[in-house]
C-alpha cells in the first residue's frame, strides 16, 4: 500500500471511530455459558470504543437479523439484563429466558462529533503505595480545574514509560475507572494483584455554545417533569422519562432545587439516583427524614 493510500485509510478509520458515525458491529461473545455479554466494559478491554469518547447512541440486533432495537425504540426478542445502553452495552442471561437460552446479539455505537479540547497528558501519581490513581476526582482534589468542573467527554490513558494504551498493558483496573471518560483511571495493587504500571491520562472537554446547529455541545433548558407528590421526584432519563437530546446520550447533567437554585448535592437530602447524564435524578419521599423531597429540576448537555 502506498503512503498516501495508507494515510487516507487511517483517516477513514479515525473518522469512523471518533466522528458522529456508527462503529462497526461488535460481537465479542455468544450465548454459550451464562449468556451473551456484549458490554462496553468488556469491549473496552480490547481497545478504545469511539476513540475513547462517550458513545451517544447504541443499536442492537440478533446476529444475522436486520431488525434493530435501541434504548428508545424497538423490542428485543429476549429479556435483557442490560437493554442496549450506550454507556453499558447489552447483556442477556440464559437463566432469565423462558427457553433457557439467549439469542446471539451484536451491538454498534454512535460516536460524537462534538468539538472539544484535549488536555495534555496528566500524571499525578505513581504506582508506589496502593497503586496508581489518575482519576478525575483526584485531579480536582489536587487543584486541576479539569473541564471547568464539568464532565469530560473522552479519555486516553497510557503507560508513561512504554506509551502502551491501558488495554495493552495487562493490568486490571478498578470498577468504573478503566480509562473512563467520566472517572479516569485507577489501578490499585489489590485489584491488579501486583504492582501497576505508571499511567498518565488526558481528557477531552466539550466546547459549549448556544447554537443548536453548531458542532459544539448545548445545554437544554431546565426541565421539571415531576414534583415531589406521590412517591417522590423522578427526573429520570428513559422511554418513560426525559429524552433531552432526541435519542442521543447526554454528555453532562446539572440538578438543582427548583425555586432556590440550590445544587442537589447541597440540599441535605438522600438522593436515590445521583444526577448522572445516563440515568438522570430521583429523590424518594420515604427516604427523607422530613418525609418528602424538594422539587428538583434538571438540565442536560447534549452533543
Amino acid at each position: 500500500m502506498n503512503l498516501s493510500l495508507f494515510v487516507f485509510s487511517c483517516l477513514l478509520t479515525l473518522n469512523s471511530i471518533q466522528g458522529h458515525t456508527w462503529t462497526g458491529w461488535y460481537d465479542r461473545d455468544n450465548p454459550s455459558g451464562n449468556g451473551d455479554y456484549e458490554t462496553l466494559y468488556d469491549q473496552k478491554k480490547l481497545g478504545y470504543v469511539c476513540g475513547g469518547c462517550k458513545p451517544i447512541g447504541a443499536e442492537c440486533r440478533v446476529r444475522g437479523s436486520t431488525s434493530t432495537f435501541t434504548r428508545w425504540s424497538g423490542t428485543a426478542p429476549d429479556t435483557l439484563a442490560i437493554h442496549c445502553l450506550p454507556t453499558k452495552g447489552l447483556a442477556c442471561v440464559n437463566s432469565q429466558q423462558a427457553d433457557g437460552y439467549c439469542n446471539d446479539y451484536e451491538i454498534r455505537y454512535l460516536c460524537p462529533t462534538t468539538s472539544g479540547t484535549w488536555t495534555s497528558y496528566l500524571d499525578r501519581d505513581n504506582p508506589s503505595g496502593d497503586g496508581d490513581f489518575e482519576t478525575v476526582a483526584d485531579f480536582r482534589d489536587d487543584g486541576v480545574n479539569l473541564c471547568s468542573g464539568g464532565r469530560p467527554m473522552c479519555a486516553h490513558c497510557r503507560d508513561r514509560v512504554s506509551y502502551l494504551h491501558y488495554y495493552a498493558t495487562g493490568d486490571t483496573y478498578n470498577t468504573n475507572h478503566d480509562c473512563s471518560w467520566e472517572n479516569g483511571l485507577a489501578c490499585s495493587t489489590a485489584v491488579n494483584g501486583g504492582t501497576c504500571k505508571d499511567y498518565e491520562a488526558q481528557f477531552k472537554c466539550p466546547t459549549i455554545c448556544t447554537c443548536s446547529s453548531c458542532s459544539c455541545a448545548t445545554w437544554t433548558s431546565w426541565l421539571n417533569r415531576d414534583n415531589q407528590g406521590g412517591s417522590g421526584d423522578w427526573e429520570l432519563v428513559g422511554p418513560t422519562g426525559h429524552n433531552p437530546c432526541s435519542g442521543h446520550e447526554p454528555i453532562d447533567i446539572q440538578c438543582r432545587v427548583r425555586g432556590t437554585n440550590q445544587p442537589w448535592d447541597q440540599a441535605g437530602q438522600v438522593i436515590r439516583v445521583k444526577c448522572t447524564p445516563s440515568e438522570g435524578f430521583a429523590c424518594v419521599n420515604s427516604e427523607q427524614r422530613s418525609g418528602y423531597c424538594y422539587d428538583y429540576e434538571v438540565r442536560f448537555l447534549c452533543p
